[in-house]
C-alpha cells in the first residue's frame, strides 16, 4: 500500500464550483482562531498541524505535500516542520490549485496508487487501508469522506486522476458519489467548543494524540522543564507544558492543558480550560471553561471573545505579536479592574445603548450557534440587582 497526501493551507481552492457543491468541494473557508487556523495552535505540546501529519506517517502515508499560500508561508510553525519529512510548496492564493495538482502528479509518479486531498483545518484520524479498498471497489475516479456529521471535505483521489479531477466539476457533480464512511476519530476544529474537545480526548484518551511530557502520575502530564511550587496542585486529567510556572496555590484541574511558557500566579484556579504558549495568568483567579491566548479570553460556553486591557489580570509572559489580520467577534479595550465579573460587566456595557438605561436592570447574553457573532439584549426588570444571565 502506498498512499500520497495533499494538505491544504489556505482559502478555499473550488471558488470556481457552485453553492451547491459546497459539501464535495474541498473549499470550505477555512475556521480563524486569534487570527490563524486551529491546526497552527499548540496541543499538549506540539503544533494539531505536526499530530495531523504525525497521524499520516503512522498510517503509512507517504509522501505528504503541505501546501500554503502566501500568509502562511512564514509562519513559524512552518519553519520548523521540515523534521517531518513533509515537502513544503508555498503558491499565491489564486495558485493553490494549480499547485495541488503538481503535488498529486508527484505522488503519482512515485508510485503511489492514490492520494489523500484536504484542507489541514481538521484533525481525522484515518484508516488508510480501508479507505483505498473502497475507493478501488467502488470504481470511481474520486471518493469523498464523510462521517455521522456529514462531508468532512477529504478525497481520495486515484492515481488516474490526478490531473483531470482534483476537485470534482459540475457535469461530475449530477452524478452520485459513492462516499466512505469514516468511523474512526474525527474533529472539525471550526468552533472554540471543537478545540477544547480535542484537549479533552486526548487527555482522556479518547483519540491517539499523547501528551509531549511525563506522565508524573495516571492521567498528569508534565514537561521536563516546568516548574511547579510544591503548594501547587494538578488534579488529573491535565497537562503542563514546557518552561511553565505554576506557582504557590494554584490548582489546575479538570482536562486543563497549560501550554509552554506560561505563567500561572498565586492562588488561581484553572478548570477545565485550555491556556495557549506565553500567556500570563493574575492571582487569585478562576478560569473555567475558557481558551485564553495572551491578553485574549475566549468563553467556550457563551462563545464570547474578550480582550483585556489590565495585564495584571491576563496577559502576555513575552512581547504581543502583532495580530495583522484577528477577526475579533467581541472585544473590550483598556479593561480596568482586578475583577472578572467587573471585567465582564464593563465589556458588556460598551455594547449597551447609548440611552441611560433603567435601575435596576438585567442583562442576558443572546448566542444563536448558527450565527458567526453572539447578540446582546435587553430584557425588562428583575430584583434590585444588575445580573449577568448565561
Amino acid at each position: 500500500m502506498q498512499v500520497g497526501a495533499v494538505l491544504v493551507l489556505g482559502e478555499c481552492i473550488g471558488n470556481d464550483l457552485s453553492p451547491a457543491a459546497a459539501p464535495y468541494c474541498l473549499a470550505q473557508a477555512m475556521p480563524s482562531f486569534f487570527g490563524v487556523p486551529a491546526t497552527m495552535l499548540d496541543l499538549l505540546g506540539e503544533p494539531i498541524l505536526y499530530r495531523i501529519i504525525e497521524n499520516l506517517r503512522k498510517s503509512g502515508v507517504g509522501p505528504i505535500f503541505l501546501i500554503t499560500d502566501d500568509v502562511f508561508a512564514h509562519h513559524a510553525v512552518l519553519r520548523d516542520i521540515s523534521r517531518w519529512r513533509v515537502h513544503v510548496r508555498n503558491a499565491p492564493r489564486e495558485g493553490l490549485r494549480t499547485a495541488t495538482q503538481a503535488a498529486l502528479r508527484t505522488c503519482r509518479e512515485s508510485g503511489s496508487r492514490g492520494a489523500i486531498v484536504m484542507q489541514a483545518s481538521k484533525y481525522v484520524e484515518f484508516d488508510v487501508a480501508a479507505m483505498l479498498r473502497f475507493h478501488g471497489a467502488s470504481g470511481q475516479p474520486v471518493t469523498f469522506v464523510r462521517d455521522s456529521s456529514g462531508p468532512l471535505d477529504i478525497a481520495m483521489i486515484g492515481s488516474e486522476s490526478t490531473e483531470q479531477l482534483v476537485l470534482p466539476d459540475r457535469r461530475a457533480l449530477q452524478s452520485r458519489f459513492l462516499e466512505y464512511m469514516h468511523r474512526k476519530y474525527a474533529n472539525r476544529l471550526s468552533t472554540p467548543q471543537d478545540l477544547r474537545r480535542l484537549a479533552q480526548d486526548a487527555l482522556l484518551q479518547h483519540c491517539s494524540i499523547r501528551p509531549n511530557g511525563n506522565e508524573v502520575r495516571p492521567g498528569v502530564w508534565v514537561a521536563p522543564s516546568a516548574r511547579l511550587h510544591p503548594r501547587a496542585r494538578v488534579v488529573g486529567p491535565a497537562y503542563i507544558g514546557d518552561h511553565t510556572r505554576l506557582r504557590s496555590g494554584v490548582v489546575v484541574t479538570r482536562c486543563t492543558n497549560v501550554e509552554h511558557h506560561c505563567e500561572v500566579d498565586r492562588g488561581s484556579i484553572v478548570e477545565n480550560a485550555t491556556i495557549l504558549p506565553h500567556t500570563y495568568l493574575g492571582a487569585s483567579l478562576d478560569i473555567a471553561h475558557s481558551i485564553v491566548n495572551r491578553n485574549i479570553m475566549v468563553d467556550v460556553r457563551r462563545a464570547v471573545e474578550v480582550e483585556i486591557g489590565d495585564r495584571s489580570l491576563i496577559g502576555s509572559t513575552s512581547p504581543l505579536p502583532r495580530r495583522a489580520f484577528r477577526q475579533s467577534p467581541l472585544r473590550a479595550p483598556n479593561l480596568i479592574g482586578h475583577s472578572l465579573w467587573r471585567m465582564l460587566s464593563n465589556a458588556l456595557s460598551a455594547f449597551l445603548p447609548n440611552r441611560p438605561l433603567p435601575s435596576p436592570a438585567s442583562v442576558r447574553f443572546s448566542c444563536n450557534v448558527s450565527e458567526t457573532r453572539p447578540g446582546l439584549e435587553e430584557v425588562s426588570r428583575a430584583g434590585n440587582s444588575r445580573t449577568v444571565e448565561g
